[in-house]
């Protein structure tokens, strides 16, 4: 039986607080950066031998690590790629690598005219990870122009396409993060993007820049800078403010719930979904008091309830405390149940 050999550039026992924007994460047995497919499939097959199994790392913008020693193969997938397949006068598939810079990738088309992505903007992470949390923002989703995805399955050791169909999409999820959590590493994303106006925005922080601004049919480019301007002023910069993004999705609850809901709190902020309601995660911790309180040497970012901060480098332990607290009261106030955004790895 032919021997696997070691990955090139592996190290091992790297903590892995340094490759997760909440800086927060312990010793891995291994790491090693991927920057080809080749190099992806080496080192998934030297993983299986050694009975390890692989964590995506991507950029660390939307995941939790514990503290405790982690045996994984730590993979940081850095695959490139921005590949147009084909173009009409409607518009353009593009495939781009799993490993390319998300905001890179929604700039670039952005900067070709092309419509789909720029209500994305300045989502941290990398495009492989997109599909993975079907990440979504200012009433866009990955899935909404999404063709199909190339994945290397762990299972079974070799590439496979998924289409869209076959992703099972849903809000901020999907089967790689359900059904098939940890079994694909996700090395290139399809879209099809449009040519001519964008649609117009219709979430309100988006709206009231641009009347500001008095922009009456924006361009894909004024979209994507209003989009820029509104998450500079509320969000934190995870390279200057360790944070791992938004916390919490969005709670789902019925029509009856939201009725009942608003009959105590005329200003609950709320979006249709379907027959349902998504209601503002960030507004319900708000009204609980958290918007730039602290707990347990992490605080919550002054001028958005759903992003925790980690400026004095708390632990994975004290994280942990501060979710269930934002998670029990905003049960015991208004009985709804706040999920966890980011992976955790543990």
């Amino acid at each position: 039986m032919t021997e696997v050999r070691e990955p090139a550039g592996l190290q091992r026992g790297v903590r892995l607080a340094g490759y997760t924007t909440i800086r927060i994460g312990g010793p891995a047995d291994a790491l090693v950066v991927v920057r080809t497919a080749a190099e992806l499939e080496a080192a998934c097959r030297w993983a299986a031998e050694q009975h390890l199994p692989v964590v995506v790392l991507g950029e660390g913008s939307n995941m939790v690590v514990s503290d405790e020693p982690l045996h994984i193969l730590a993979l940081k997938l850095e695959l490139p790629g921005f590949e147009v397949l084909d173009e009409d006068a409607h518009g353009v598939t593009l495939r781009v690598g799993g490993g390319e810079h998300w905001d890179d990738v929604v700039r670039r088309t952005v900067e070709h005219g092309w419509c789909g992505l720029e209500a994305l903007s300045m989502i941290p992470g990398t495009a492989g990870a997109a599909p993975v949390q079907n990440a979504g923002a200012y009433g866009q989703e990955t899935a909404d122009t999404l063709v199909e995805l190339e994945a290397y399955d762990l299972r079974a050791g070799d590439f496979i396409t998924f289409s869209k169909a076959h992703c099972s999409f849903s809000y901020r999820s999907s089967r790689f993060r359900e059904a098939d959590a940890g079994r694909y590493v996700i090395t290139s994303v399809t879209f099809r993007l449009r040519k001519g106006r964008p649609a117009a925005p219709t979430y309100k922080p988006l709206v009231k820049y641009l009347a500001d601004h008095q922009i009456e049919q924006p361009s894909v480019a004024q979209i994507r800078e209003a989009v820029m301007a509104v998450r500079r002023r509320i969000l934190p910069d995870p390279s200057v403010v360790p944070n791992a993004g938004s916390f919490f999705k969005n709670p789902i609850i019925s029509a009856e719930q939201f009725h009942e809901l608003e009959q105590d709190h005329e200003n609950v902020v709320s979006f249709p979904y379907g027959e349902n309601f998504k209601i503002s995660a960030g507004w319900l911790l708000d009204q609980c008091g958290f918007k730039g309180s602290e707990h347990f040497g992490l605080k919550i970012w002054e001028h958005h309830a759903l992003v925790i901060t980690n400026p004095q480098g708390a632990d994975f332990e004290h994280l942990m405390k501060l979710v269930k607290l934002m998670q029990d009261t905003v049960k015991r106030r208004f009985g709804i149940e706040l999920e966890q955004e980011p992976l955790l790895i543990r």
